[in-house]
This record gives C-alpha cells, structure tokens and sequence, in this order.
C-alpha cells in the first residue's frame, strides 16, 4: 500500500539523485576542458570541480586563498 506522500517522497529523491549525477558530471566536465591550462587556472577550476563534486566545502577555498602569498 503507497501513499501519495511516499510516491511524492520517492519522486523526489529520484530527482535528487538525478540533480547530483548531473552536478558531477558537470564538474568532471569543467575538470576535463581545462587539463590542458597551466598552472593557475588549472588550480582554479580544480578547485571548482573539487567544490562542484563535494571534495571540498567553501570554508577550504578561503583558507587556502588566506595561506597563498599576495602577487
């Protein structure tokens, strides 16, 4: 026996992993189109892939942009 609430609760969690499959691949993607940048800007979208794919939290990008020497 399902009630709406539990179809509507299983739609949901369907779509959220749907949300979070495309987020990764849309990291990976980010990932792969810059290998072939240098330096900074590699660092930099792997640090958003890293963000985009839940390997670091917004708290880690601001301590690593406090610990990097000023230009």
């Amino acid at each position: 026996m399902s009630s709406p609430y539990a179809e509507e609760l299983n739609r949901l969690h369907a779509e959220i992993d749907h949300l979070v499959t495309v987020h990764r691949a849309g990291a990976r993607l980010a990932r792969a189109l810059t290998e072939h940048l240098a330096d900074e800007p590699f660092r930099l979208a792997d640090q958003l892939a890293g963000l985009l794919e839940g390997r670091l939290e917004p708290e880690d990008l601001m301590l690593a942009a406090k610990e990097e020497p000023a230009p």
